[in-house]
């Protein structure tokens, strides 16, 4: 009776793991694909972040009205109205010149590198700030954080100059990273289904 509890208790032990093998492999395979799109097809890949970016600007716009005319009236905030016109607004402008016009598309790859640019320098900024704080404490490794500070305020920078150029080798590396990692994921997933195979 206790043999076949512990068999029954390994048994389930093993499927356990294989079902998380199976999805290990499954996000592994699906990391690999989005590094494949942004490494071999930068510009549909960046098209379609940027359409879908959006889109859930507009939605989100959207759900602000909704809240506001929800609200009761003397408990409503202009802001609220102000954001969900202004995110719609924008939203809609940029989807409009996306389709209406012949180089929408680009310009709607070079709107998402702007702001991949504007976060990067922010970063930058926030990571200057940190260094002079550690600095004044006294802590190790601060020359490091400064590095970084220093080359996201570069990077940025120059996507912001040639956002196109940016989005492209933003892409790459993005490419390469999700690429590497995907498959990294899934040969770690294949490598302990063999070994809860060879368990059993």
């Amino acid at each position: 009776m206790k043999h076949t509890a512990i068999l029954t208790l390994e048994q389930a032990a093993c499927a356990a793991r294989r079902r998380v093998c199976t999805g290990g492999v499954a996000v592994g395979a699906l990391l690999a694909g989005l590094g494949s799109a942004a490494l071999f097809a930068p510009m549909l890949l960046g098209w379609s972040l940027a359409a879908i970016l959006m889109v859930s600007f507009a939605l989100y716009g959207g759900a602000q009205l909704a809240a506001y005319w929800e609200t009761e009236p003397d408990r409503r905030s202009p802001w609220t109205l102000l954001g969900g016109l202004a995110l719609m607004g924008f939203a809609g402008f940029a989807l409009w010149t996306a389709f209406a016009t012949p180089y929408g598309g680009a310009a709607l790859i070079a709107t998402l590198a702007s702001a991949v640019a504007f976060f990067t320098v922010v970063q930058g900024i926030s990571q200057v700030i940190t260094f002079s704080e550690m600095r004044r404490r006294g802590t190790p490794g601060t020359g490091w954080v400064l590095a970084g500070g220093l080359l996201n305020l570069a990077a940025g920078n120059l996507i912001e100059l040639q956002p196109l150029a940016g989005w492209l080798a933003v892409s790459t590396v993005w490419g390469i990273y999700l690429m590497l990692s995907g498959l990294a994921l899934a040969a770690e997933s294949l490598s302990d289904h063999r070994g809860c195979c060879a368990d059993t």
